[in-house]
């Protein structure tokens, strides 16, 4: 088996050195059917902006027509205002976009509220209209702040040639009447980060130029060379790892990396296979004898001792960088473009279409339809390589996250569908991990070809501690991704999680975990307080048969009744003099005066479960560490803004610095390692 595993690599090594793939951007992106390097750089920078997303089969679609509606909730998405849309929701400005519509509010906003779009002479705003570049142009210019008397000349010629003096329309054309595509869209908006505004200043704030080194889920930041950024919102893209830019900012929180364009987009040699491992060797025949590179594998920087036998290198010559995947995923291949000889695509997955190298072309020459293979990938998703599926070593290694990807605009989520982890990045796919199995899951085949997914488990347990940067003994990766049970990326609001809330966990190849699913909502709706009890009775009477033995339906019956008492428990909540409920409960864990922690399902409308907060008695002052930890019996609690404190001694709720005031000492309710109630009395 060594022996026949040596010589799969060393055909591979061969094979993908001496043929060339065609020109590759700087930034790899995570949809198969772009290639361009603009295109790429743009769409990745709007994707972990949330401006635009892909479909639900894996595909960008860069030349599908935009329409009216989707063009504006991009706008308005690019200039962070959707928390004014509620605004905008229940008003009519055209009489075609009614409040019901689902891009009511963003075209509302736009036209009414930031004046930058309007309607055709007829009234109307035709929605479902093509967008066309000369209105997508005056629209961006108008959001600039440039005035029809600014600009001059016949609508839209005046507009086009201010956009293309600004460079707003570089790289998309200037045929005006022309559709408005979606990776174009993407281009024009990527140039809208970087333009000035009609009085001279800059549109965004943006960083001075960087390099961007990886993107940190755990603690919802973007790490670069000159420091790193609390992001607004924590997207992530794999193929803007390692590239210079500049950090797009808003309110001092990170909303994107912008790369700085390519000068020219230069081909690249070939994808390498790693024959041995923690070796470079065969690296040299990408990089052109340049010793200098960088190699950044799954998203995270990396050297020859980082890399394993079966690891994908391609070389990205404008960085000068080598980027390293270890993805090797198994399935059924269920169809390829154009034929099978020469594939260029190639469907596996319920459909999910997979971009083929060159490289690989051969390679899967020996596979057809219907047959269980092993796919080795690039970090962005492309399939460099094809092995049997049972090749020794290069074992499926595939992880699938639960939830799908938007279809496109973002309007709507296509329930169930999962996302395959590569290279640091996700892939949206068309299976659906199915309800028995966890957030995280791997996958087998049967015998008829039909998926088993399988709940991941956890490589590693213990107790999660963000500030150690620990998981139980295992150090995290830098670029370690939390997710919940919903399959959401979360960023932890608390430095200590306890074992039992974490449901799987995977290691990458230097034993750093780089994975964590919860087993639980970090991000559900949690109330803690103190409790309040009530037990109701409820009595009702039902019908009887009378002494004579008539039904109540009989004529001439006689009213008889019988009297039943029901008893129900219900739960209110004191937060700091705000209650809530009362919700009905069928448990009676708790009593009247507890402090308890009550957590409500996802979408808050319902009570999942509630439970009685430990209680540290006796805690004095000056064991605490400013305002924000405590430290008791040799642990360290964590103190969050706000902390709800109870005077049990006249039932109030007071102010912190008024608690300290009051007593010297208090007891402390936690919950993983965070207070959340502290009380006081004499």
């Amino acid at each position: 088996m060594k022996k026949r595993l040596l010589s799969i690599l060393c055909a591979l090594c061969v094979l993908c050195t001496l043929i060339p793939v065609g020109a590759l951007a700087a930034v790899e992106s995570s949809f198969g059917d772009i290639s361009d390097a603009p295109t790429a750089a743009a769409v990745e920078t709007l994707r972990v902006m949330g401006v635009l997303d892909g479909f639900s089969d894996g595909t960008f679609r860069p030349g599908e027509s935009l329409n009216r509606a989707q063009f504006c909730k991009m706008v308005i998405l690019v200039t962070g205002s959707e928390r004014e849309l509620g605004r905008y929701s229940v008003i009519t400005v055209f009489p075609d976009v009614k409040p019901s519509y689902w891009a009511a509010p963003y075209i509302n906003l736009a036209a009414r509220g930031q004046n930058i779009i309007k309607g055709y002479s007829d009234g109307l705003f035709h929605p479902e209209r093509t967008v066309t570049l000369g209105q997508a142009v005056t629209i961006l210019l108008r959001l600039l702040g440039y005035k029809d008397e600014d600009v001059g000349g016949v609508w839209p010629d005046g507009y086009m040639s201010m956009a293309a003096s600004t460079g707003l329309t570089d790289g998309v054309g200037d045929d005006s009447a022309a559709p408005l595509g979606r990776g174009r869209a993407a281009i024009l908006f990527s140039n809208l980060l970087r333009a000035s505004t009609a009085s001279g200043t800059a549109f965004c704030t943006l960083s001075a130029e960087t390099t961007l080194k990886s993107f940190d889920t755990a603690a919802g930041t973007m790490v670069t060379e000159n420091g790193t950024y609390s992001m607004d919102t924590v997207r992530t893209s794999a193929g803007l790892v390692g590239n210079r830019g500049k950090v797009v900012l808003r309110d001092n929180k990170a909303l994107t990396f912008l790369p700085t364009p390519p000068n020219e987009v230069t081909e690249i040699s070939g994808a390498v296979f790693i024959q041995t491992d923690r070796s470079a060797r065969g690296l040299s025949a990408l990089t052109e004898e340049r010793e200098d590179y960088r190699i950044v594998k799954n998203g995270l920087d990396a050297s020859a001792s980082d890399l394993r036998v079966g690891d994908v290198a391609t070389y990205v010559p404008a960085t000068n960088t080598v980027s390293v995947c270890d993805t090797r995923l198994t399935a059924y291949y269920e169809n390829c473009y154009p034929s099978p000889d020469e594939p260029e695509t190639v469907e596996l997955l319920g459909g999910t279409t997979f971009s083929v190298l060159p490289t690989a072309a051969d390679m899967l020459s020996n596979f057809r339809p219907g047959q269980l293979v092993t796919f080795l990938l690039t970090a962005d998703g492309r399939i460099a390589g094809a092995v049997e599926s049972d090749s020794g070593s290069l074992r499926d290694n595939a992880v699938f996250i639960r939830g799908g990807a938007s279809d496109g605009d973002g309007e709507a989520a296509v329930s169930g569908n999962a996302r395959l982890l590569c290279g640091g990045g996700e892939i949206p796919v068309k299976c659906a991990l199915p309800d028995s199995v966890g957030t995280a899951a791997r996958v087998s085949w049967d015998s008829d070809n039909s998926p088993r997914f399988h709940s991941l488990t956890s490589a590693v347990s213990g107790t999660l501690d963000l500030s150690a940067r620990k998981l139980g003994s295992a150090r995290l990766a830098d670029n370690v991704r939390i997710y919940d049970e919903e399959g959401d990326a979360v960023t932890l609001n608390a430095d200590i999680l306890y074992a039992s809330k974490i449901a799987a966990s995977r290691v990458n190849w230097a034993g750093r975990v780089d994975l964590i699913v919860l087993d639980s909502h970090p991000g559900a709706r949690v109330l803690y307080g103190l409790a309040q009890i009530q037990l109701n009775h409820n009595t009702t009477q039902n019908p009887v048969h009378d002494a004579d033995g008539r039904d109540p339906e009989d004529e001439d019956w006689v009213p008889t009744y019988e009297h039943s008492t029901q008893s129900e428990l219900s739960l209110s909540i004191d937060s700091g003099g705000t209650v809530s409920g009362p919700y009905n409960i069928t448990y009676d864990n708790v009593r009247t005066g507890d402090m308890v922690s009550a957590t409500f399902n996802k979408k808050g409308t319902g009570l999942a479960s509630v439970k009685k907060l430990k209680k540290v008695e006796n805690v004095s002052f000056s064991s605490w560490a400013g305002k924000s930890a405590v430290s008791v019996g040799g642990r360290t609690y964590t103190i969050p803004e706000g902390l709800l404190c109870y005077n049990r001694d006249n039932g109030r709720w007071m102010s912190l610095d008024d608690a300290k005031v009051y007593a010297k000492r208090a007891a402390l309710y936690v919950e993983d390692g965070i207070v959340r109630v502290l009380e006081v009395r004499t």
